[in-house]
């Protein structure tokens, strides 16, 4: 869960860095899903952002982070003077004490330059991360020991984040709200928001939810809700066109047009995307898994596995036992 959500700003902070994220963080209390405190920190109690925007009532750099809490660092306009003015040596001791003095477990989230102030203040060292696309190469330099990768929207690593920076900063908000409430709760805050989830270049695949959510049609959304959240049923058209008072050849019609795939396929995903994580994480056995998943028999559950996997599934849980142990 996350109880606080911190945005250290520094001056000349970019806007839609600070906006995206904080927008999307908000929503939570907003939508009554949960009450996290909302707040913006700096050694500075008013900042002027790169945008000829003032940013008052900063407050101070909290004295302890608690493990429940998460930082957004905020991008700035990176240059010499920044990294080298009083107000980023003090986050980068205060950041430096947070997470290597008192070694918070709290989340912490880099949003475009805002990865130098956690190379400064040492937490890339060993670790995968990522920045503006711009700043890529100067990140390798600044930092030799970090594992810099671009041509991503985020990276995470362990409890540390980075991001892109500027609209990608959303993409990591949402991330960061899907591992701490779910997938559904993420999915219900960019729909509210009318964004979507993303992946650029070599990015891992979305999970299943996620991929064939990038379109704006509330109905079609309703209807992904309702095939996700009871996979044993088997939707068809003509079913939810009941439910909307649609005809089933307009939904059929409208829900490809969408998502680019049939419902049909939709569900069957959506099922062995759950029979992927169940049998890597759990340790049901392979007809209940089956059950679960919402087929009709152990011999329709393999017919499908063996369509899209080229091991078989007590294979690919002894693969992940291995890695597990190694």
């Amino acid at each position: 869960m996350i109880n606080r959500a911190f945005f250290l700003v520094l001056p000349r902070v970019h806007m839609l860095d600070l906006a995206g994220p904080l927008q999307i963080m908000a929503t939570l209390d907003e939508l009554g899903i949960a009450g996290v405190g909302i707040q913006c920190i700096g050694p500075d109690s008013q900042v002027s952002a790169f945008q000829k925007v003032m940013l008052g009532q900063v407050a101070p750099l909290p004295e302890k982070l608690e493990a429940d809490d998460v930082l957004f660092v905020v991008g700035s306009k990176l240059d010499d003077a920044l990294q080298s003015s009083p107000a980023w040596k003090t986050a980068v001791q205060w950041l430096r004490k947070q997470f290597l003095e008192y070694r918070i477990p709290a989340h912490v989230a880099a949003i475009c330059t805002g990865t130098f102030l956690l190379g400064d203040a040492g937490l890339l060292d060993g670790r995968l991360c990522t920045t503006h696309h711009h700043f890529v190469q100067q990140l390798r330099r600044n930092f030799p020991l970090a594992q810099v990768v671009d041509n991503r929207v985020c990276v995470q690593d362990g409890k540390i984040w980075t991001s892109a920076g500027v609209a990608s900063g959303i993409d990591l908000a949402l991330q960061l709200i899907a591992n701490a409430f779910g997938d559904h709760i993420a999915i219900q805050v960019a729909r509210e928001n009318v964004v979507h989830f993303r992946r650029f270049g070599n990015d891992p695949d979305l999970a299943v939810k996620f991929r064939y959510r990038t379109h704006g049609n509330q109905l079609v959304h309703t209807m992904q809700d309702e095939i996700a959240n009871n996979l044993s049923r088997a939707w068809t058209c003509e079913t939810l066109a009941r439910k909307s008072g649609f005809s089933s050849r307009h939904l059929a019609r409208i829900f490809k047009a969408e998502t680019g795939i049939t419902m049909k396929r939709y569900q069957m995903e959506l099922r062995m995307d759950l029979a992927r994580r169940l049998i890597t994480g759990s340790t049901l056995t392979l007809e209940r898994i089956a059950e679960r998943c919402g087929f009709s028999s152990m011999q329709a559950f393999r017919s499908n596995w063996n369509k899209v996997e080229s091991v078989p599934p007590s294979q690919l849980r002894h693969q992940q036992r291995q890695a597990e142990m190694s």
